[in-house]
């Protein structure tokens, strides 16, 4: 093997500095396998799953001194639905039937915090391979250890802020995941986030997805059963929390009916 005139220009310790620099920013090859099922796992649920309805049951707090200051229940019907275009974006929906156990219609919750994408890009935004590079990733050495469970932490890279595919990751983003052994499922995943509010820059952000086998039209589909996020309280700042459970999974399917125009009144005729 030969080396560049630059290379061969360099001393052998810089060489080694630089190969183990380059190493380093890369997963180790046995997580690099586990991220690779991971994603593809999310690539056959995008292409597969189909459109469903599920119940929703939300819990918003808003929290001063380490007590309760406001709650709001929510009972919604759920949607995720399919687009009929090629890309089949999956998109997410409610439909509100009671707020603090009185019924409602009402369109558009207002609440202090709330989650969304957990059906749809909670896994993708921190576990793709084109965001791997905006990740340092590694064993998570803290999480008990259990048989048929492997747990792993997440960090935003600093060195890689600037890259097109980091642009939407926010500096010191960090968090943890938690897949079955055998499937490569991902059963948990959290982040937290720096998320001021006003001038109050110690406010923290977290969000977590819990993740269960769900069976649809005859198939197994990983899908969410508790969605929670909550801000940390500060000397400026109540704390808000947000838990949403699903259950009562079936497939929804839209149907239509074509009607004759009113301008053609004939009736068929029978035979």
């Amino acid at each position: 093997m030969r080396l560049s005139p630059l290379l061969a220009r360099l001393p052998p310790v810089c060489l080694l500095g630089c190969f183990a620099a380059v190493l380093a920013q890369q997963p180790a090859p046995a997580l690099e396998q586990i991220l690779s099922r991971i994603e593809a796992n999310t690539e056959q649920y995008k292409s597969t799953v189909p459109s469903f309805l599920c119940d929703e049951h939300i819990t918003s707090q808003e929290i001063h001194n380490g007590q309760l200051k406001h709650e709001t229940t929510v009972e919604a019907l759920f949607r995720v639905t399919r687009s009929p275009s090629p890309d089949g974006i999956v998109a997410e929906s409610r439909e509100v039937k009671s707020i603090n156990g009185k019924p409602s219609s009402i369109k558009k919750l207002n609440m202090p915090i709330s989650f969304s994408g957990g059906f749809s890009g909670a896994l993708a935004k921190f576990l793709s391979a084109d965001r791997r590079e905006c990740f340092d990733y590694q064993s998570d050495r803290s999480f008990p250890v259990s048989p048929g469970i492997e747990a792993f932490t997440f960090a935003a890279r600093e060195s890689a802020a600037k890259q097109p595919a980091c642009a939407s990751i926010q500096p010191g983003t960090t968090g943890k995941f938690v897949i079955d052994s055998a499937t490569a499922q991902v059963t948990h995943i959290e982040r937290t986030v720096p998320n001021p509010v006003g001038k109050d820059q110690a406010v923290l952000g977290t969000a977590s997805v819990d993740f269960a086998p769900v069976t649809l039209n005859g198939r197994s589909f990983w899908l969410p059963t508790t969605i929670v996020a909550f801000t940390t309280e500060t000397p400026k700042t109540n704390a808000f929390r947000f838990t949403a459970k699903y259950s009562n999974y079936h497939r929804f399917a839209a149907s239509s009916t074509i009607l004759p125009t009113t301008s053609d009144t004939t009736q068929p005729q029978s035979r």
